[in-house]
């Protein structure tokens, strides 16, 4: 699946190029930084769920992020992308849109909506995540995005720990695109509260409508809180316009995802797609 050159050019420059070219890193197969690549992804990123700011053996806070990044981001920015192009018809759509990634790790859905809607569509992306690690590498991918042409030049991005840290300014009435990849797959997560922060969150933001984009493995033991969210999600005013299971194939890997699009239409409708 081919993306854009910026975006290639991006994770080369921050991800690939200093994992391989570590001092550490003896490109022995089934090895990376020089332990086995089992014991990275199990242990020192916990696939995807781990804590990231403390270090462990070897690894720094740091290290650890950046093999979360090598080992899952790129699946991760090409299922995003292919969940946002379900969702837009028109790319303009999300103009000056508002985009709230909770659990967002180093950026991912800002990487794959920039990559959707190109740099003419500025947008203000807040990503959340209890990691100061991961939004701080975050930060970095977005610097780097913008500097390659990638994001629009007016599109803000910052980090929080909490939706309740944000201060979202005045209220406005353009789309609020609500982000939630994997984060259901985490066995701490408490539903009521999430839910309860998201509609918090929207009100915030102001009347205008909100999608909130659910992606997940389809899996079972990571969907078991899903029927939980929805039902909540439905109590909270908002539709299930789209659920379904696909496997994708991403560059010859079968990647099984669960993914779901839930509409809550404000008081001036604008058009997302086809609604």
């Amino acid at each position: 699946m081919a993306r854009s050159q910026w975006l290639e050019s991006l994770r080369r420059s921050h991800i690939v190029d200093p994992v391989m070219d570590d001092p550490r890193e003896s490109r022995k197969p089934d090895t990376r930084l020089g332990l086995p690549t089992s014991w990275v992804f199990n242990q020192a990123i916990g696939g995807g769920q781990a804590s990231f700011d403390e270090p462990i053996g070897v690894l720094s806070a740091r290290d650890r992020v950046l093999l979360y990044a090598f080992f899952n981001q790129k699946s991760h920015v090409n299922e995003l992308v292919h969940a946002f192009e379900k969702l837009l018809n028109n790319p303009r759509d999300l103009y000056r849109a508002t985009v709230v990634d909770i659990g967002c790790g180093p950026f991912t859905s800002g990487l794959a909506l920039a990559e959707v809607v190109g740099n003419a569509t500025p947008f203000r992306y807040f990503g959340v995540d209890t990691s100061q690690m991961m939004c701080s590498f975050g930060g970095e991918l977005a610097e780097g995005a913008k500097a390659a042409g990638g994001l629009s030049p007016e599109t803000t991005v910052r980090f929080f720990s909490s939706t309740d840290d944000i201060d979202f300014g005045a209220q406005r009435s353009t789309w609020t695109i609500m982000v939630l990849s994997y984060l259901l797959a985490s066995q701490s997560i408490d539903v009521d509260v999430l839910v309860r922060q998201i509609v918090d969150a929207c009100d915030r933001i102001g009347p205008g409508p909100v999608a909130l984009l659910y992606t997940n493995t389809s899996r079972k033991e990571a969907t078991e809180a899903y029927p939980a969210f929805q039902q909540a999600m439905t109590k909270a005013g908002f539709n299930v316009k789209i659920e379904d299971k696909e496997v994708l194939n991403l560059e010859g890997k079968e990647r099984k995802l669960h993914y779901a699009l839930f509409v809550r239409l404000g008081g001036r409708e604008i058009p997302l797609g086809e609604f």
